[in-house]
């Protein structure tokens, strides 16, 4: 086999060390003698880019992730259960945001390669065929940082909702505490959400963090302008404040006591009405 980089990386991370778990902003400069595999290109909002890793161990099967903290042999998983760089074939895979192009340089919002990481293709990432959102996972790990909880929290909700409004930032706001506060960031095996009926943009995020759907039973829209995630043996609910920031950046930055009420209120038995 045969691999031809069609250009390269252009990133501010140089090293692997320095790299954020979900990427920085980055751009993939092509080579002038692909310039021509760009026509039409800006009928896609979203790309794959795969990568050569030429900085990555080949001779490594097993790794402990990052996030896992068990450093023994509980810890370890395959390469090919997770994204770690070492592995036979070191090849990069990652969905990026194009924020445009010019000439033969490709300006995306995000990408975990390093300055410099050969490019081996970009194709793009079609709606019809690439989002698989009834799509399961089991955590590999959980967040390195409260930082990094809400960078991937806001990335998700941002994924499917589409924007970045107050009522994404709410959402955030709101699962970030949760999970914290509930399960040291980490995420629970099975999403429950109450989400308001009235806040569209918060159901949306919502929606996108948890993966909770109302065909599946894990997603319920109330009256109350209240959200709610059902536990075992509480009903962790989040009032909205009456008055919230109008923008994302002042709503992700607001005390929470500007954003919502919270208290774990007891579990109610299967006759009682939620409302």
């Amino acid at each position: 086999m045969t691999l031809n980089p069609i250009g390269v990386v252009r990133s501010s991370v140089c090293e692997r060390k320095g790299m954020p778990s979900l990427g920085a902003g980055a751009a993939v400069e092509l080579y002038p003698e692909y310039a021509d595999g760009l026509l039409r290109f800006e009928k896609h909002s979203h790309i794959w880019v795969m990568a050569w890793l030429d900085q990555a161990e080949r001779d490594v099967l097993q790794v402990t992730p990052r996030g896992v903290t068990d450093r023994g042999p509980e810890g370890l998983h395959g390469v090919f259960a997770v994204r770690s760089p070492a592995r036979p074939n070191p090849i990069g895979l990652t969905a990026a945001r194009v924020l445009g192009v010019d000439g033969t340089r490709i300006e995306v919002d995000r990408l975990d390669f390093v300055e410099g990481t050969p490019v081996i293709d970009v194709k793009p990432y079609f709606v019809t065929r690439d989002m698989i959102f009834s799509a399961t996972n089991r955590a590999v790990g959980k967040p390195v940082s409260a930082a990094a909880l809400r960078d991937s929290l806001v990335m998700q909700a941002s994924n499917y909702h589409g924007e970045a409004c107050s009522g994404l930032a709410l959402a955030v706001r709101m699962v970030e505490h949760f999970r914290t506060r509930f399960y040291g960031m980490s995420e629970p095996e099975q999403w429950v959400v109450h989400a308001p009926a009235s806040r569209p943009c918060v159901a949306d995020a919502l929606v996108g963090m948890t993966r909770a759907a109302l065909g599946r039973g894990t997603l319920r829209l109330w009256g109350r302008d209240a959200v709610g995630f059902p536990q075992p043996d509480c009903v962790p609910q989040y009032e909205i404040s009456a008055e919230l920031p109008a923008t994302f950046e002042a709503a992700l930055a607001a005390p929470e006591a500007a954003l919502f009420a919270f208290w774990p209120a007891p579990a109610r038995k299967p006759h009682q009405s939620a409302e």
